[in-house]
């Protein structure tokens, strides 16, 4: 009887993870900024403008899985002798999101994973060019806020940080975001 009552229950408990599964996609675009090394230059710019696209699907109302992938814009400076150069920061990253329902049109997420991030560094002077790049496993993490349009469509605001490294270097990099989720 006790088995009987435990494997109802275990059904029971599958059934309705399974009737709540959902899928999502999302793009957010906005402002970024990264803490490069501007030692050395004539002028340095840190800030820019990138993007993310993410997908995912909702387990419980309450947790997801994800995949990523962030453009977290370019950083460019001036260096003496008329030397340009800029670094360029990207990722691709999985992981888990965490939803909470605030009221009934409001809803914030926290996102936690492990980025393949990718700083694409180039100099350039007159007609000669050099560029590197590099890739390394960073975590992400991300904070954010949405307000349901409708059913399936929510306008959200959010918080992306990671890491790149670079050169024997190492900068962190955030992305703040407005943006639209889709879910199916």
């Amino acid at each position: 009887m006790k088995r009987t009552a435990l494997s109802i229950a275990a059904a029971a408990l599958m059934l309705s993870s399974a009737a709540f599964a959902q899928g999502y996609l999302g793009i957010g675009a906005g402002p970024t900024k990264g803490n490069y090394d501007c030692a050395g230059t004539i002028t340095c710019d840190t800030t820019s403008t990138g993007y993310k696209l993410f997908g995912g699907y909702k387990f419980s109302p309450n947790w997801g899985a994800e995949v990523n992938y962030f453009d977290f814009g370019k950083g460019k400076a001036t260096f003496t002798g008329g030397v340009d150069g800029e670094i360029k920061a990207t990722g691709f990253g999985a992981g888990v999101a965490l939803f909470g329902q605030f009221a009934p049109d409001w809803s914030g997420v926290a996102r936690l994973g492990l980025a393949s991030t990718k700083a694409k560094g180039s100099v350039a002077t007159g007609t000669v060019a050099a560029a590197v790049s590099e890739s390394s496993t960073n975590p992400y993490f991300g904070l954010g806020v949405s307000y349901a349009l409708s059913k399936a469509v929510t306008l959200d605001g959010a918080v992306d940080f990671s890491r790149v490294k670079f050169v024997g270097d190492s900068a962190n990099v955030r992305m703040l975001s407005i943006g639209v989720t889709f879910g199916f």
